[in-house]
């Protein structure tokens, strides 16, 4: 009776380690098959961006301006006067439309994980001419948490050239048998002037893998001179090394 009674208790005994002992194992596995937090790299420092886009624009002054009418002398026998009336002239002296599609491209080094400075350059389809500018750039993101959204903030300083100015004329003629005649003249010039340009805007990007992502974001400009400002949409790509 005591050896059954003390072969029981040696086996309660062995089962309690064997039991203990697997638990401790169990626990050990746990530890190691347990994943790993994801990691914050969607926007890294020290990246180079590169952007391309395409855009829309559209001129601050859309208007025309009236101006009044002139009389003169034309100095000849069968016209007594003439009136010219510079009549609607386009009011933008840049883009020199209602809008005007382009396309650009800026590269950007980020010295940290939130700001970079950077150089962009872009053409306008501006009326029967091409308008562009170049500027150096800085930028501000703001990842939000560990996602692929990133808003940002920019403004920019450079040089634009290019563009058109487009005058129409009205001409009232009277000649000696008081009999009006008519016409219309247009004439379109190109800007020949290199002029300042200021930049500043905002936009969101977001990253579909560390290396490629989307963007889109406003700008306005801000040109040396009057009737000359004006907005850009702007859509495109990021690569990012």
């Amino acid at each position: 009776m005591k050896r059954f009674t003390l072969t029981c208790t040696i086996l309660c005994a062995f089962f309690a380690l064997a039991y203990a002992g697997s638990e401790s194992y169990s626990g050990k596995e746990k530890e190691v098959l347990q994943p790993a937090p994801p990691a914050c790299d969607w926007y890294r420092a020290h990246e180079w961006d590169l952007n391309i886009w395409g855009t829309y624009a559209f001129p601050a002054n859309t208007g025309r301006l009236d101006l009044p009418l002139k009389e003169f002398d034309n100095g000849t026998d069968r016209f007594e006067n003439e009136e010219i009336d510079a009549g609607r002239i386009s009011a933008d002296t840049f883009i020199n439309r209602d809008n005007a599609w382009g396309g650009g491209a800026d590269i950007k080094f980020f010295f940290s994980k939130y700001w970079a400075l950077g150089a962009e350059g872009f053409v306008l389809d501006a009326n029967d001419n091409i308008g562009g500018a170049g500027l150096g750039t800085f930028t501000f993101r703001w990842p939000i948490g560990c996602s692929r959204f990133a808003p940002y903030a920019f403004g920019g300083f450079g040089a634009l050239g290019g563009g058109s100015h487009t005058n129409r004329f009205h001409l009232e003629r009277t000649n000696a048998f008081e009999e009006e005649i008519e016409s219309d003249i247009e004439r379109s010039g190109k800007n020949h002037r290199t002029l300042a340009i200021g930049q500043f805007g905002a936009g969101l990007e977001v990253r579909i893998t560390r290396h490629i992502g989307v963007m889109g974001d406003f700008a306005w400009n801000v040109v040396q001179e009057r009737d000359n400002d004006f907005g850009m949409a702007r859509f495109g790509v990021t690569l990012s090394y």
